[in-house]
């Protein structure tokens, strides 16, 4: 344990100050207006789009959950990672056809499609999946913060809460997209040179794989039904999941929106490996700890203290850049699909009222998930429950591409697809095929929902049909109730709703 005057400890105080510093400035008057709040002002460039995207997955899963699984199991579950990285580049080409929905919610979206009915399932469980994943989020952030100081678990759990809580809190999207640009940067950057460092500190590539057991060093170990697996799970993941799609109509244009993610994905293919490598040297090196520890043993025990603390620091900041993305998109769900339309639409409820409300949800929901979690609670299945779900709405969205579809078979095919996943989850534990590895619930989940739509428009020729443009335009006629055909800028400018893309 290190002490608050350790060159790490400290290096990790002057980056979070860093953090709120940077939340601060963009988020200034981000509260001017609705879609200011809770989409940036559909006004994110390139460069804080793409670390938006990229960031709010770097965290726990991507940084310490693969150091800990190489610790345990060899390079090959840089998968996790890569397979991520290949489906953002897959679905960047299905971006553009996403933003030119001028919506703020994939719940809005679907019920436009499919009926009220199907807008309410589909944000119940939105919500719910949002909230349980922001609750998951919160351990990481003060685990490593006890690990690596003098403080308290407890203590670090509420200062990452009030930390990640607050900023979401005052600048919305604008203050969350640049924070995790910030934290995308520094992360970025200082994996490419801190790894080689490293592993040339623990004696170099050759040194830690002969010191590995010969699964180790398999890049197939995890097997390749799992890799497709992880593959078709992550399309169906950044093809409707609110937290990605809620970055998506935050970009200034389509072109940004499909760039950003192709880039995102691009660098998210190879950051897996470096985050392996960091689990490979801790086991290599027999590192006596948990195997959760990998990464954070790796840094603190081959680099300079200032160095190790900066990117502990950064780890910390991928973690808080999942909760508040997670958090914000949940609070989005909740205000935009359940309290407008309680409220009778958004034409009786000013964006003064709105943004006040979806600040109020935000520390509702996130004082809600903190206490959830510290509580010891097991939320994995509610997290999986909510996952699940989320990932079965990615068959609304594609069957939005074919002319046949009818209104009256979403909310059916949500349904029948939440019960394949809870079979397939729940009761047959994701079973292995092939002997090579298990199928992710989400995909057999995603296609029993497809099917299901495709099925029950065919059984139903007079059911109720609709085109993509007749939504276009129903859903441009309603932002323009938030914009008056302009989109606010959180620094209190204005720029067109650009439609050139």
């Amino acid at each position: 344990m290190a002490s608050l005057t350790d060159p790490i400890v400290l290096t990790m105080i002057v980056y979070f100050a860093g953090t709120i510093l940077v939340a601060w400035w963009f988020g200034r008057g981000a509260g001017s207006g609705y879609v200011s709040f809770t989409l940036a002002g559909k006004n994110l460039d390139l460069l804080p789009f793409t670390m938006t995207y990229f960031a709010t997955f770097v965290g726990g899963g991507l940084t310490m959950g693969i150091a800990q699984t190489a610790f345990i199991e060899g390079i090959s579950a840089q998968w996790y990672a890569m397979t991520q990285g290949l489906a953002w580049i897959t679905i960047s080409l299905f971006v553009g056809f996403l933003y030119s929905f001028d919506v703020v919610s994939t719940p809005d979206l679907l019920g436009r499609v499919f009926g009220d009915y199907t807008k309410y399932f589909a944000a119940v469980f939105t919500l719910v999946g949002q909230v349980a994943l922001t609750a998951a989020q919160t351990i990481g952030m003060a685990t490593i913060i006890a690990t690596v100081t003098d403080i308290s678990l407890e203590i670090g759990f509420w200062l990452s809460t009030v930390v990640f809580v607050g900023i979401t809190v005052w600048g919305g999207m604008s203050s969350v997209a640049w924070a995790d640009t910030f934290h995308g940067i520094v992360i970025i950057l200082g994996m490419i040179v801190a790894i080689p460092v490293a592993l040339s500190n623990a004696g170099g590539i050759g040194t830690v794989t002969a010191q590995l057991p010969a699964s180790g060093t398999n890049w197939f170990g995890v097997g390749l039904v799992q890799i497709a697996s992880w593959y078709l799970l992550y399309i169906t993941v950044a093809g409707a999941q609110q937290h990605l799609l809620q970055r998506t109509w935050a970009a200034k244009n389509a072109r940004v929106a499909q760039y950003g993610v192709f880039l995102s994905g691009v660098v998210i293919t190879g950051y897996g490996i470096l985050t392996a490598t960091a689990g490979l040297i801790a086991n290599a090196q027999n590192a006596p700890i948990d195997s959760s520890l990998a990464f954070a043993w790796t840094l603190q025990n081959t680099l300079p203290p200032v160095f190790a603390g900066l990117l502990l620091a950064a780890a910390v900041g991928g973690v808080m850049s999942g909760a508040d993305s997670f958090l914000l998109a949940g609070a989005t769900t909740f205000v935009n699909d359940l309290y407008i339309p309680f409220r009778g639409g958004a034409e009786n409820v000013s964006e003064t009222h709105l943004v006040r409300v979806t600040r109020g949800a935000i520390l509702t929901f996130g004082i809600g998930a903190a206490l959830v979690a510290l509580s010891g609670i097991r939320i994995v299945a509610v997290e999986s429950i909510g996952l699940g779900i989320m990932s079965v709405l990615f068959a609304g969205i594609l069957a939005m591409l074919w002319d046949g579809t009818k209104r009256e078979a979403g909310l059916p095919g949500f349904v029948v697809g939440g019960g394949v996943f809870v079979l397939w989850h729940f009761v047959l534990g994701e079973p292995a095929l092939f002997g090579e590895g298990p199928l992710e619930s989400a995909v057999p989940a995603t296609v029993a929902a497809l099917v299901t739509i495709v099925g029950v428009s065919y059984a139903l020729p007079s059911g109720e049909t609709f085109t993509v443009s007749e939504i276009r335009a129903a859903a441009t006629r309603d932002m323009e109730r938030f914009t008056g055909g302009d989109v606010t800028v959180a620094d209190g400018g204005t720029e067109k709703n650009a439609d050139d893309d």
